[in-house]
């Protein structure tokens, strides 16, 4: 953590750079960020440092402790239920507003990028799993013109994937891909609203996908306790 970062917009690079420590596990959910000893590692000021987190916090990620520091927020039950009903209503809404600009090379694009999820799920490789799975929804929620939408939901996708990205449950994401195909058939049949519902009252319904968030998070918690308790040693 010793690297400079000497380009323009510095307070932008710093975010996304707290963004891949959080994501990587180097920032534990619970932990504090010392501004003073940050700044001085990454060689810049305190001020785009707390324009960072600021940002940062305005997103969910942190909380600004005065004179105290900053704590990397965790993520709870109710913060997940929140965002996927968030997410649930943000995607349906645009699927139901940008169904006519969909394409058939639209839908060959997204039957494309599921069939590779349960390629990268059967060789364990969840890293490109879940990047390849933000392209899927990005395929449809790019056709929106809905600035606001698409920079509301982005900083919710990234809490619920990357922060941090540790733990898989493979027989959730084949069931997640499995949702994406109705998804892809609603849109091959022309229904609008059963495209968007797929999305909205089973992908991102909470009730639907209890268990595996419930145990999901259980290993979540596990995996961030033990790499304390590893920290704490050393």
């Amino acid at each position: 953590m010793n690297q400079k970062l000497n380009v323009t917009s510095l307070s932008k690079q710093v975010y996304d750079y707290l963004l891949e420590q959080m994501n990587s596990g180097a920032f534990l959910p619970g932990s504090t960020i010392n501004i003073s000893k940050f700044s001085e590692q990454l060689g810049v000021s305190k001020t785009p440092l707390r324009d960072a987190l600021i940002h940062l916090e305005l997103e969910g990620f942190v909380t600004i402790l005065p004179r105290r520091g900053v704590r990397v927020n965790v993520l709870t039950l109710q913060d997940v239920k929140n965002a996927y009903e968030l997410i649930g209503c943000l995607e349906a809404t645009v699927v139901l507003q940008c169904f006519e600009l969909m394409t058939a090379d639209h839908i060959t694009k997204l039957e494309e990028l599921n069939a590779k999820m349960l390629e990268m799920i059967k060789a364990d490789n969840f890293e490109y799993y879940f990047k390849a799975n933000i392209t899927f929804h990005n395929v449809f929620m790019e056709l929106s013109d809905n600035e606001l939408i698409k920079k509301t939901i982005l900083p919710v996708k990234q809490r619920l994937y990357e922060f941090p990205a540790k733990v898989y449950i493979s027989e959730w994401e084949k069931r997640n891909c499995g949702e994406h195909r109705q998804f892809i058939d609603c849109l091959k049949k022309k229904d609008p609203k059963g495209a968007a519902s797929v999305l909205k009252n089973i992908h991102w319904s909470y009730t639907v996908q209890e268990d595996f968030i419930l145990k999901f998070h259980t290993m979540r918690e596990e995996m961030i306790d033990q790499e304390q308790a590893i920290r704490d040693k050393s």
